[in-house]
């Protein structure tokens, strides 16, 4: 699947996510203009027509007492009150029909309004009566239709009153619905922005992150010496772009690794030849069959032989790397006691050990048993590792050669994992302790690794081909053991290997 670059889908995920808050801004705004309506609707008009139409029952009550007042003493001042009272009540009633906003509230007023004007001309006929004659007596009938009217009328303000507050009941009702449904609709558009934020984030993170782990990983192959950690392409952005170089990296590294080993294996096989003739022509120098040769003589073809011995050994760690990484090495198993083997190896180097006064301990524990293993090739780990002890152990130091036999259960170093092994039953383990300079925690694994060497300062005349441990390594993993090193308690380091005893081998060794 091909992919946009990582900086548009950044763009895009934003976007998105600003759009979502200019949606949720544009209609919280849209809501608090209409919520801020509502409200200036009930301040402005419902409010003061509830505090008119209860007024006016105020003022009804006012009148009544101002009317029983004059009938009663014939006051004038008592009349002149009734008469701004009803002022008071014709301007709050003719307020309350411009604001009435329904049909049904319309309709009371004006029922309100034929009320109190029949009200009103009753009262002033009554007033006429009064006045016209000091001695003239109220009419009967007037307190009974008085009293009816005022009732008619208190009836009509109440339902004027009620119908007003259902409304503003309503309308609260409706502003609090508004509110809740603003309300969840907000929460909502934030949910929808926050769950596509959080998707968004862990998508684009994720097709961050996981090429990079692939990489990551791949790398990891590569610095462990695989050149084949080729990785899928699925993007075409900065992230495949990415992949795609690290990709043909791999193939330039590989195409070089191989050019490398073809020229070693070329330049090995072409100097073998010449120094072996070398080699054989000096050796018979000096067993003097070209004729005698002088001491000095003797002291500089020692120096060609050793000389050429050295570059020999250095051209087999060359082949021996190359077979190994071909998968060409060969190995001829015998039952075998370690003992032997150790005990060879210690004989075959004591002369450069006593040139150096270095001391060769070998400690014979209890009886280990037979093992199945090439002869040649573990004397090879065990020459290996003897000549790295004593080129790094200074004069008047001592190596420790011991060996015992372990359970896997407590070989915490064995690896079981040996596709060519069944029933392993017990390891035998070699150890070669030296009192030497010491190898620093973090070469432990490097140093197994090829043309890898302990940056050692101050000790000059040590330097190899970086070859010896990586072939004991792979010899002793072909074997069904394993390898490494721990530094001692006081100075210098400890070399241990496994080798696997009383096991089926595959038939392909």
């Amino acid at each position: 699947m091909i992919k946009s670059s990582l900086w548009k889908r950044m763009v895009f995920g934003y976007a998105v996510i600003a759009l979502f808050m200019l949606v949720m801004n544009f209609y919280l705004i849209f809501r608090l203009n209409h919520l801020n309506k509502h409200s200036a609707s009930i301040m402005r008009s419902d409010i003061p027509y509830m505090e008119n139409s209860e007024k006016l029952f105020d003022i009804l009550l006012e009148q009544v007492k101002n009317e029983k007042k004059y009938i009663i003493t014939g006051d004038h001042a008592f009349l002149d009150l009734f008469q701004d009272k009803k002022r008071d009540f014709d301007k709050r009633l003719k307020s309350l029909d411009e604001t009435a906003t329904d049909a049904e509230s319309r309709s009371f007023v004006s029922q309100l309004k034929n009320l109190y004007h029949e009200y009103v001309a009753m009262v002033s006929k009554e007033f006429l009566l009064v006045g016209g004659d000091e001695n003239a007596s109220p009419d009967p009938r007037y307190e009974h239709e008085n009293k009816k009217k005022f009732d008619q009328l208190t009836e009509s303000i109440n339902k004027l009153i009620v119908t007003q507050q259902a409304a503003l009941i309503k309308k609260i009702e409706l502003f609090q619905k508004t509110v809740r449904k603003s309300t969840q609709i907000s929460t909502a558009i934030t949910g929808f922005a926050v769950l596509f934020g959080a998707i968004f984030a862990y998508f684009f993170t994720r097709s961050i992150c996981y090429p990079i782990k692939v990489i990551k990983d791949a790398t990891d192959g590569i610095a462990q010496g695989n050149l084949d950690c080729h990785i899928k392409v699925a993007s075409r952005d900065e992230i495949g772009m990415l992949g795609l170089a690290f990709n043909h990296m791999c193939d330039r590294l590989k195409e070089l690794d191989r050019m490398k080993a073809e020229f070693i294996s070329n330049i090995s096989h072409n100097l073998k030849t010449p120094l072996t003739a070398i080699r054989e022509a000096n050796e018979l120098m000096l067993d003097k069959v070209a004729g005698q040769v002088s001491d000095q003589q003797v002291r500089l073809l020692t120096i060609v032989k050793e000389s050429t011995l050295r570059l020999i050994m250095m051209i087999n760690d060359l082949l021996d790397i190359s077979r190994v990484e071909a998968g060409l090495m060969r190995y001829n198993f015998q039952i075998t006691m370690i003992k032997d083997i150790i005990l060879r190896s210690i004989h075959e180097i004591r002369l450069l050990a006593e040139s150096k006064n270095i001391k060769i301990q070998y400690v014979n524990g209890a009886p280990v048993p037979e093992v199945l293993l090439d002869r040649n090739k573990i004397a090879q780990v065990m020459d290996n590792i003897l000549s790295n002890a004593i080129k790094f152990t200074p004069s008047g130091g001592m190596i420790t050669i011991t060996h015992n036999e372990i359970a896997p259960s407590v070989a915490a170093h064995v690896s079981l994992e040996q596709k060519r092994i069944n029933n392993v039953n017990s390891f035998v383990q070699v150890s070669i302790s030296d009192t030497g300079i010491g190898i620093p925690v973090e070469y432990h694994q490097k140093i197994f690794d090829k043309f890898q060497q302990v940056d050692n300062k101050g000790i000059g005349g040590m330097k190899g081909t970086g070859l010896g441990l990586s072939i004991a390594k792979h010899i002793v993993l072909d074997h069904g053991g394993n390898i490494w090193v721990e530094n001692n308690n006081g100075k210098g380091s400890t070399f241990h290997f496994t080798l696997p005893c009383k096991v089926d081998y595959g038939q392909n060794l």
